[in-house]
């Protein structure tokens, strides 16, 4: 599931569209997320809970991605700074990134239309939208709860930056983890 939502444009700069749009996804994490997770001073993870990642490096074992390339911000209020600071420490270093996505992305403005409001207010608002939740000290995903459904048509923004390359990665919408499974792992623990 991709962070970018139709009113991305009208309340963020290109350069968050463009990240929402194309580099970072939302996930829920699977028993083998939970597992490669267990490092000093990390938080719990739990399965189901909702995570943001790099699209180009997923494929990677975790041991070999640049730093930040999978975070789970611990409230919608966090997606935010989540998503800055892996624009900071993470598409800088990331490898997977083609080289025609990383110009586009350096390229596009990092200022936001005049008048629009916060936004941070925007970015949790929008999560919401998508079917976010936050529960406790985690993000979790609740499919009746959204209101926004992401279609595949391409807009100007992605358009013009993919140059006609196709970038092969999961698709936007996919959910990786069902509530049945989260159920299921919970049951057996």
């Amino acid at each position: 599931l991709r962070l970018y939502t139709p009113g991305d444009q009208a309340s963020l700069s290109d350069r968050q569209c463009y990240v929402r749009q194309n580099f970072v996804e939302v996930f829920t994490a699977t028993k083998e997320d939970v597992q490669a997770r267990h490092s000093k001073g990390a938080q719990k993870l739990h399965v189901g809970q909702v995570g943001i990642r790099c699209v180009f490096c997923l494929h990677m074992h975790p041991k070999e991605r640049s730093e930040r390339a999978v975070c789970y911000p611990s409230s919608i209020s966090r997606i935010y700074q989540t998503v800055a600071d892996m624009q900071r420490f993470h598409f800088e270093a990331c490898t997977e990134i083609p080289e025609k996505m990383k110009g586009r992305y350096k390229s596009l403005k990092t200022t936001r239309p005049r008048g629009m409001g916060s936004p941070q207010k925007y970015w949790i608002s929008s999560a919401y939208n998508l079917g976010l939740v936050d529960s406790g000290r985690s993000i979790n995903y609740d499919a009746s709860r959204a209101v926004v459904v992401q279609d595949d048509s391409e807009d100007s923004l992605s358009h013009s930056a993919m140059d006609e390359e196709e970038v092969e990665h999961d698709s936007p919408r996919q959910i990786p983890c069902s509530p049945n499974e989260v159920q299921q792992y919970d049951d057996h623990r």
